[in-house]
């Protein structure tokens, strides 16, 4: 009798060696980088886990440091952009454009002006409510091929040197008011020039002058063009930044969210676009020290681990298990016969 039940309990003990035999076989799987990772509902040698802690500290030194310095940027509400949104393009004296609109890209405005089709709604709304607000606008200049730009830009240095300037003396100065072509937001569909009729009817002087800025119209354009996605694209005093004087009446569409955010904060597009590159490259040194702290958090890396180690073995853990637990049984099964008998 001890003999059979001593057979069936070494029967059981079989069973249980092989079981965590095979856990400890599947339970190290290989993160996406190479790394070992530790499953949470197996068992690991503390080997392992003191190796992957260290190589975690080793390696996310420097990024924890950098995800730490996020905050401050979350705290601030930092718009969600990418740096590739159509609204986000930049252009300008050091910046030439890389591809021009296409034509069937541009959306006629009430006026009889062209931009970017997808800000036509918006300006529309804004010259609705700076009308309700006794500023009715008159736009000036909207969208302007390069071609145009280059006619208009010559034409002016032509004159120039009709009054006795040299070439390159009337290049200087004509860059003074008109940008190079190909270096225009104006080429974007994006940019506009307005002022208020009040302006428009009684200035003096040149009608583009930044004295518009001081003026009721251009006082309300600063504060709410804003909330219609549009900022003062060159602020007073930010030259050594835009490489352009300060210009109250020219309007650049940059999304509702980035504009609140450039005016609240006083700073240029420039500013902004250097601010959204290190505000992504810390998100994503965030995401990479969090999938190293937990590196199977994501579904995907266990399944796919997973998938890999089992196709590696001569036989599945599920099969393993199986046959184990038959044998247990075939054993137990032989046992209560020897006894009964």
């Amino acid at each position: 009798m001890k003999k059979y039940y001593g057979m069936a309990a070494a029967g059981f003990l079989f069973l249980v060696l092989l079981t965590i035999q095979v856990n400890r076989v599947t339970a190290v799987t290989p993160t996406k980088n190479g790394n070992i990772a530790r499953s949470t509902d197996q068992t690991v040698t503390s080997a392992t886990t003191e190796s992957s802690s260290q190589a975690s500290r080793e390696n996310a030194e420097d990024v924890q440091e950098q995800a730490a310095v996020s905050d401050e940027v979350n705290e601030e509400n930092f718009p969600t952009v990418s740096l590739d949104d159509w609204s986000l393009v930049l252009v300008g004296p050091s910046n030439k454009i890389e591809k021009e609109i296409a034509q069937k890209d541009l959306g006629k405005l009430s006026n009889g002006y062209l931009v970017d089709q997808r800000i036509v709604s918006s300006y529309e709304k804004l010259a609705d409510a700076a009308k309700a607000a006794g500023h009715p606008l008159a736009m000036v200049s909207a969208y302007r091929s390069v071609a145009y730009q280059e006619e208009i830009f010559n034409a002016n240095v032509n004159t120039l040197m009709s009054q006795g300037h040299t070439k390159e003396e009337a290049i200087r100065i004509t860059k003074l008011t008109f940008t190079e072509p190909g270096y225009s937001e104006h080429h974007t569909g994006l940019a506009v020039d307005v002022v208020d009729q009040d302006w428009y009817q009684n200035h003096t002087g040149e009608l583009l002058n930044e004295g518009f800025g001081d003026t009721d119209g251009g006082k309300w354009l600063q504060a709410h063009a804003r909330e219609y996605g549009f900022i003062i694209r060159y602020p007073k005093g930010k030259h050594d930044i835009t490489q352009i004087d300060y210009e109250p009446w020219h309007l650049r569409y940059v999304g509702v969210e980035v504009a609140t955010y450039i005016e609240e904060h006083e700073m240029t597009f420039e500013e902004f676009l250097e601010e959204a590159k290190e505000h992504i490259a810390k998100k994503e040194a965030e995401l990479s020290y969090y999938e190293l702290e937990n590196p199977l958090e994501e579904n995907w890396i266990y399944e796919d681990s997973l998938a890999k180690s089992q196709k590696s073995s001569d036989r599945p853990q599920d099969e393993l298990l199986m046959n184990g637990g038959n044998l247990f049984a075939k054993n137990a099964f032989s046992q209560t016969k020897e006894v009964k008998k």
